[in-house]
């Protein structure tokens, strides 16, 4: 296998959860819990490729408002699930992985979920070997919108790029390198960490999410190797 060069921050649209179900004709639910499970055999593989930052999207804001009553539940099941696993993970203690989740999750999940997820924080606070975000209750339009929002009240009557970007959800995060997205067909993606991936290299594959493996990971890091990056110039 040639030398892959790991990115210092990926970022993966997991999309093809319900169309994986589908297509095995199983109810949609089961494609949610399989593409958790996914989650975090991702998570850990990025840890592996020594990946320093690793974000994923776990969910829109869209995907928490506009869904049905009863997938909406499912979504909140399956947030539970796995920060319960993330909690228990010897990846994540080993290897110092702090755990954050940015977003609106903190008023569109369940009480239980909510709890569950600032325990995750809390217990990952200190680490500092990676750091791993899921977005929940993202848009990265809604994500601009208040950053602007806050930003009026503050009374700037300039604004810089470093000063929008410590109003921004991801204020923490670095510039994302590589954008991945499953799931093959076009689609858009609420202007997914718009921002941050202005200058990202973006990798397409038709793989639904719960068939997008280590093996996956490692093919689209390759592919990245092989770029060069210019930045517009």
């Amino acid at each position: 296998m040639a030398k892959i060069l790991s990115p210092r921050h990926v970022a993966i649209i997991p999309d093809g959860n319900r169309r994986w179900a589908k297509r095995r004709g199983f109810p949609s639910w089961r494609g949610h819990f399989e593409g958790a499970k996914r989650m975090e055999e991702i998570a850990r593989a990025a840890v592996d490729l020594d990946i320093k930052y690793f974000t994923l999207w776990g969910g829109s804001y869209d995907n928490l408002t506009k869904r049905s009553k009863g997938e909406i539940i499912v979504l909140n099941r399956v947030y539970k699930e796995l920060v319960r696993k993330l909690l228990k993970d010897k990846t994540i203690h080993e290897n110092k992985v702090r755990v954050r989740f940015l977003g609106e999750w903190p008023k569109l999940l369940d009480k239980g979920v909510v709890e569950a997820i600032k325990r995750a924080e809390r217990e990952t606070a200190r680490y500092t070997g990676y750091e791993h975000s899921y977005l929940i209750g993202y848009n990265g339009d809604r994500e601009m919108l208040d950053a602007m929002n806050r930003l009026l009240k503050t009374g700037h009557g300039r604004v810089t790029a470093p000063l929008l970007k410590s109003y921004l959800w991801t204020a923490d995060l670095p510039p994302v390198d590589l954008v991945i997205r499953t799931g093959g067909e076009p689609h858009l993606s609420n202007g997914f960490m718009m921002w941050d991936a202005r200058d990202a290299q973006l990798y397409f594959t038709d793989k639904f999410w719960p068939d997008f493996t280590k093996k996956e990971l490692i093919l689209a890091l390759e592919d990245y190797s092989h770029r060069e990056r210019r930045f517009g110039r």
